[in-house]
């Protein structure tokens, strides 16, 4: 009777107990070492000695290569899927519904036959008379002498703007449309001749008061040019616009007129309260609001009527002249301002006039008129010879006059001194004023 063979029992303690020995006597067995992340298995892992890497790359070795190893899946079954749901799109385009179309119906339309009348014979036509000669013809030689005289003056004439075109603040481009477009703005918006002979409480005494008046006033403050000119073209369009109004008002409307002109050209205008103080409170604010909401709808809000500085500037860069001559010109422009007589002068033409007699007192020549000058002021020089005289003559009074804001004015050192210089008091001056 064959016997079994009893199992041996294998105590794992000792076999731990034997491989932890081994370890210890073995350096190239692998350690143990601490693995938190594998808390779960096991924090011991044994670490891989040399020996036991070459075993298992040995032992790697051996198992096939499955490069070459096919899947034994049948994909069969999703081919034939795929070529029935093509099949099946491809017959559902191909049907297409049969809509049963009715016959047409052809109603009977009438045929009418239009007969046309023959069309007349055309009259004959009586042959063309000849043009008549034209009216140029007749003054051709006229226009040719004319032409080849403009042209000698076109020739001639400088342009003043060749060395400024690199510079955006002179506005080559546009500045000779700028004052045409002025040019057009002192006709539209002129101040007629004796403007005041309707008013029945205002004289012309009174305007020239009142403007001399203005012109100290606006020295004291420090104001620009354009300030003081264009208080004086408000007050005299305001008193044009306006008939009846008491002198008891007129300072009002030269200090109010003063006052807009200041929010309009100045950086930094004086305050109301200044204008009210330099009328030694005569008037309060609110009145002086109201008097420029008057003056404002008496002139349809238009404020941009061209003034003689503007023009000047333009003129004294045609004319090259110099600090002087700018600084002399400027001072007739005011001693015109004052004149009642030669206010319905155009602001070009003002500017025109100083500049020429500015001109003829320091070139010390006649021929100062260029075609440069007569290009751009667009006045000749027979234009300005009447005018230029009056000019002189108020020149000459100035010194003695009554009303003496202009001259003391431009005889301060800050303004150059020029109503001191020789040249307006003697020589070339006063032939101007006593010529015929």
């Amino acid at each position: 009777m064959a016997t079994r063979k009893r199992p041996v029992k294998i105590d794992e303690n000792e076999t731990d107990r034997a491989a932890r020995n081994r370890l210890v006597k073995n350096d190239d067995a692998p350690r143990a070492t601490r693995r938190a992340a594998l808390g779960d298995v096991g924090n011991r892992v044994l670490r891989p000695s040399v020996n036991s890497v070459k075993e298992a790359q040995s032992g790697f070795s051996k198992l096939p290569d499955l490069k070459n190893v096919k899947p034994k899946v049948d994909t069969h079954w999703k081919k034939s899927e795929a070529v029935g749901k093509l099949k099946s799109q491809v017959e559902q385009k191909k049907k297409v519904e049969k809509i049963p179309c009715a016959a047409p119906k052809y109603t009977k339309v009438n045929v009418v036959k239009v007969v046309f009348d023959k069309a007349p014979k055309s009259p004959t036509l009586a042959p063309l008379a000849k043009p008549e000669p034209d009216f140029r013809d007749e003054v051709e030689e006229e226009d040719v002498a004319g032409s080849s005289y403009s042209n000698d003056l076109v020739s001639q004439v400088v342009d003043i703007d060749a060395d400024d075109h690199e510079n955006l603040l002179h506005m080559t481009e546009y500045v000779n449309d700028i004052f045409d477009y002025m040019g057009t703005l002192e006709v539209k918006y002129p101040i007629e001749r004796d403007f005041l002979a309707n008013h029945v409480d205002i004289r012309p005494r009174m305007r020239t008061v009142l403007i001399d008046w203005i012109n100290e006033v606006h020295y004291e403050c420090r104001l620009v040019p354009e300030t003081y000119h264009m208080a004086v073209s408000l007050i005299d369009r305001y008193l044009q616009a306006t008939k009846n109004i008491s002198r008891k008002l007129l300072q009002l409307v030269g200090i109010t007129g003063l006052f807009l002109a200041s929010k309009y050209e100045e950086v930094c205008p004086p305050s109301i309260f200044d204008f009210v103080h330099f009328a030694d409170n005569a008037y309060t604010d609110g009145q002086v609001r109201q008097m420029e909401m008057n003056i404002l709808h008496k002139l349809d809000f238009n404020m941009g009527r061209p003034l003689p500085i503007q023009f000047l500037r333009r003129f004294s860069k045609a004319a090259a002249a110099t600090e002087t001559i700018h600084g002399v010109a400027k001072y007739f422009t005011e001693v015109i301002s004052m004149e009642y007589t030669m206010v319905h002068l155009n602001p070009s033409k003002v500017a025109a006039v100083s500049i020429y007699l500015a001109l003829r007192l320091f070139r010390q020549s006649d021929d100062v008129w260029s075609p440069t000058l007569q290009h751009y002021t667009k006045y000749q020089e027979n234009q300005l010879t009447t005018v230029a005289k009056d000019l002189a003559t108020l020149v000459l009074e100035a010194p003695t006059s009554k009303f003496r804001s202009v001259y003391k004015k431009y005889a301060d050192k800050k303004m150059g001194a020029v109503a001191k210089l020789p040249e307006l008091q003697r020589g070339i001056i006063k032939k101007i004023a006593l010529s015929d």
